[in-house]
């Protein structure tokens, strides 16, 4: 992570001596997604925004590329902001209600135990239903006798629901929201709009998302990237990374 401090680098290093690697080198994560992508870019100089979401966290950062050389200029995120939000919004904005319709949940609801209990439950079909509305319009969330509780009344719940691109895009839009405004604060800390940045690259599984990627068109620059698989771009660059490395001839 670009945020990482001195004693979080230190206790990686240390880590990978204790599993067992002679020799090691950190590199931050935007800049191996920025020499993944930057293999097909057509210009070597210019600005590039990083945006990077995960499951649980959120980063953005601004990149200066200049004769092919890469830096760090800025950074931004949220720790507690990813994929995760989404799948625990399905769960509370759509499904509940959705069962709350066709069962008696009211105890469910009204006891924070028994909440976290069925929202966990829940969650299982919430996250990859979501991940393939990513690539088609419709998803359904089935499940199988025993694996949800009885409701208030002993009757077995059942999941039989469809989940619809139409039915995700007002839910996941407030999430993906506060990441597009972290980056817009980031640019204005810098002096800069979306108009200054060459290109804006894709990190995670969450930029998948096709409502995320017409926000981003539509509120910070035209210039996304999406020639490259945002899941494993950081990997992709951390190899490009290490084949360029000369190993010491001590541990070679």
């Amino acid at each position: 992570p670009a945020k990482f401090t001195a004693n979080q680098k230190d206790a990686t290093l240390r880590a990978a001596k204790l599993a067992g690697f002679e020799y090691s080198e950190l590199l931050q994560e935007p800049i191996a997604a920025a020499m993944a992508y930057g293999l097909d870019a057509t210009s070597k100089n210019g600005r590039w925004l990083v945006f990077d979401m995960g499951g649980g966290t959120f980063d953005a950062a601004l990149m200066r590329v200049e004769e092919g050389i890469i830096k760090v200029e800025d950074t931004e995120g949220d720790n507690y902001l990813g994929g995760k939000n989404i799948d625990l919004a399905v769960v509370d904005e759509i499904m509940i209600p959705l069962l709350a319709e066709e069962y008696s949940i009211d105890d469910f609801l009204g006891d924070t135990n028994k909440k976290a209990y069925l929202v966990k439950a829940l969650k299982d079909w919430a996250e990859p239903a979501k991940i393939q509305l990513s690539f088609k319009d419709s998803e359904d969330m089935m499940s199988d006798p025993g694996d949800l509780p009885n409701d208030d009344e002993g009757t077995e719940i059942e999941l039989d629901l469809k989940l619809t691109r139409e039915m995700l895009y007002p839910v996941e839009g407030p999430i993906f929201q506060k990441a597009v405004l972290i980056c817009k604060e980031l640019l204005k800390r810098n002096g800069l709009s979306g108009k200054d940045l060459d290109s804006l690259i894709l990190v995670g599984g969450p930029t998948y998302s096709p409502n995320l990627r017409q926000m981003l068109r539509e509120q910070i620059t035209e210039n996304v990237d999406t020639s490259i698989d945002p899941m494993t771009v950081v990997a992709r660059g951390a190899a490009l990374y290490a084949s360029t490395i000369d190993v010491p001839e001590s541990i070679a």
